[in-house]
């Protein structure tokens, strides 16, 4: 029978899992393992950096001289470790961190709300492995170009009139079948409207798959000798040469907004919300839950049934997080009770108490620091990250070189 050490009032050094998906930057881009400070594999993609309890890919402490992975320790010790408020609402840690590195496109995808995540994971565990949500938020790290909520209405209706291969594919075939497409619809509401526009595009992968092929290469052939491409057409053109079959995500690019987010921005994607993170490093930290409901542009099992069952119909762009690094602070308020993310900036020298009996997850980004605690002290730098359990109530901070922390904690 094993023995469970008992956790102390001190930080832990949690070791965390790097998945090796293959869209993760590679060679001199992987910023995944430079960041840890560890060699790059040749050809070897660094696509995500897990730090959390999920079964998955769990992080793991070194306690009493036992390595334990850190939701199964907080399965036995919940009250010290994640503190009485927070074992009461939540069976185990309730959110997921992450760093993300996209050397080239995600999945066309979207997650579940929790009602819908019960019947999926029930339905099918296999491609469905939580029971539970995904609400998420990116923040950039140097910048991350992603797709991220559909296009308003007139927006698509350019659209359909500058891509004539789209338009014919979904039966419009003039100028004016497009305009009744969208304005003689006076009992519709917008969403509904934009709910049959993107019902009717993701079908013809369902129904006319060899039409839609015939589209998708009729319009690779047409951009091929245009001058002026736009990102979207370049970005078309690039996942075309990856993905060559049917694929309904390389239409969908032209359906979503096309958003750049520059170091410390950062959007919130609630569930329901279409999205794809196109290149970029971030940092992201969403529900503990690993369900992805894809569409298009990837390998792996799409479901565009059930993502156009639950996708939400919201025209128009997201509202964005600017944290501009001229406060020592910033927190990305969230309206989820999972996850607050905050940064934390100290100028060498400077010291940060901290006094709250709460666990805390601390991402170090840039620098060095000594964590000092009533009974010890212990020295972190760029990579590391320090698990806080609520039985520590009290601690500080003090930067030996310009330090930058992401914490996350429960709000």
């Amino acid at each position: 029978m094993t023995e469970w050490p008992t956790p102390q009032a001190r930080p832990y050094l949690l070791t965390n899992s790097i998945q090796h998906y293959a869209w993760g930057t590679t060679n001199e881009a992987a910023f995944i393992p430079k960041f840890l400070g560890r060699p790059v594999e040749p050809d070897t993609p660094y696509a995500e950096l897990w730090i959390g309890a999920h079964p998955k890919a769990p992080s793991h402490v070194l306690a009493d001289g036992k390595t334990i992975a850190i939701n199964e320790w907080i399965s036995r010790f919940p009250e010290r470790l994640l503190g009485q408020r927070v074992a009461e609402q939540f069976d185990n840690l309730p959110f997921l961190f992450k760093v993300l590195s996209a050397g080239q496109a995600l999945s066309i995808q979207t997650h579940p709300n929790k009602k819908q995540a019960e019947i999926l994971h029930a339905k099918d565990p296999e491609h469905y492995p939580d029971d539970n949500h995904k609400p998420e938020i990116a923040i950039a790290l140097d910048h991350l170009t992603a797709l991220v909520g559909f296009k308003t209405l007139p927006e698509l209706q350019n659209m359909l009139e500058d891509y004539p291969e789209i338009s014919v594919l979904m039966g419009l075939h003039t100028s004016e079948a497009i305009d009744h497409f969208f304005n003689d619809q006076p009992d519709q509401t917008e969403s509904q409207i934009l709910q049959l526009f993107y019902t009717s595009l993701l079908q013809k992968s369902l129904n006319a798959p060899d039409q839609l092929l015939q589209a998708i290469n009729a319009l690779r052939k047409r951009l091929q000798f245009e001058y002026a491409l736009t990102e979207a057409d370049e970005l078309f053109l690039e996942l075309s040469e990856i993905y060559t079959d049917a694929d309904i995500g390389l239409f969908s690019l032209y359906a979503f907004n096309l958003v750049h987010l520059e170091k410390g921005e950062g959007v919130f994607l609630e569930a329901g919300i279409p999205h794809a993170y196109v290149k970029g490093n971030i940092v992201e930290c969403m529900a503990n839950s690993d369900n992805v409901v894809r569409a298009g542009l990837t390998p792996k099992f799409k479901d565009i049934q059930t993502l156009i069952d639950i996708v939400q119909y919201k025209p128009g762009k997201l509202p964005i997080f600017k944290d501009d690094f001229k406060q020592d602070a910033y927190t990305y308020q969230t309206p989820v009770p999972e996850f607050v993310v905050t940064r934390r900036s100290l100028n060498k020298g400077k010291s940060l108490k901290i006094a709250d009996a709460s666990m805390h997850m601390v991402l170090v980004l840039e620098g060095k620091a000594e964590l000092t605690w009533p009974d010890g002290s212990a020295v972190y730098s760029q990579g590391d990250v320090v698990f806080i359990p609520a039985c520590l109530p009290e601690y500080q901070w003090k930067a030996e070189a310009p330090l930058m922390l992401y914490e996350v904690r429960v709000p």
